[in-house]
């Protein structure tokens, strides 16, 4: 019972840092136009336009006994573009019943409550070989419907902008327990 339940603790830690993770970053880009400027209201698109090419590059890792989280950032100026994730899980380090069928299932749950997004700037991914179960997805901040994420993570902190705070997020990761590589 004890073992379920920090592999539980441990899925819902990294839940909340995949929506924690996708408050934090946003791709932007502008475009300059001779036409009369418009309103659109439909979806939450940042005021401030950046691109990848130029993105300054960040690591973060955390590790335990049952699995290790790696998560790469993009950013430019205080602004995430792009957040992309690997968590690593060792099945037969998971105190549980089915550990296996725990983290299918958890991945299941993920996939379900972001399936609005993938393929518009989401991707995720689970698959499982031997002993070690892998979850990837990445946020591209520049393609991602804001105003759809936040919906989905209603605690998702936007600027004035429509985009996440690179500081306000590697502080969060920090405290966390997150390692800076």
């Amino acid at each position: 019972m004890k073992k379920t339940v920090q592999v539980t603790a441990l899925l819902f830690t990294s839940a909340l840092l995949l929506a924690a993770c996708g408050q934090d970053k946003k791709e932007e880009t502008t475009v300059a136009t001779t036409q009369e400027p418009t309103t659109q209201a439909t979806t939450a698109t940042p005021t401030t336009v950046y691109s990848l090419e130029d993105a300054q590059k960040a690591v973060f890792e955390i590790s335990d006994r049952v699995g290790t989280i790696t998560m790469t950032f993009y950013y430019k100026d205080d602004v995430l573009l792009k957040q992309e994730s690997v968590e690593n899980y060792t099945l037969s380090k998971i105190d549980a019943d089915n550990p296996l069928e725990l983290l299918k299932n958890s991945s299941a749950e993920d996939e379900k409550k972001y399936k609005n997004l993938i393929g518009k700037g989401f991707e995720y991914k689970s698959a499982h070989n031997d002993d070690i179960f892998t979850v990837t997805y990445s946020f591209d901040y520049t393609k991602t419907d804001m105003k759809k994420l936040k919906e989905i993570e209603p605690n998702l902190r936007l600027t004035d902008d429509n985009t996440v705070s690179y500081s306000e997020f590697r502080d969060k990761l920090l405290k966390a327990g997150y390692v800076e590589k």
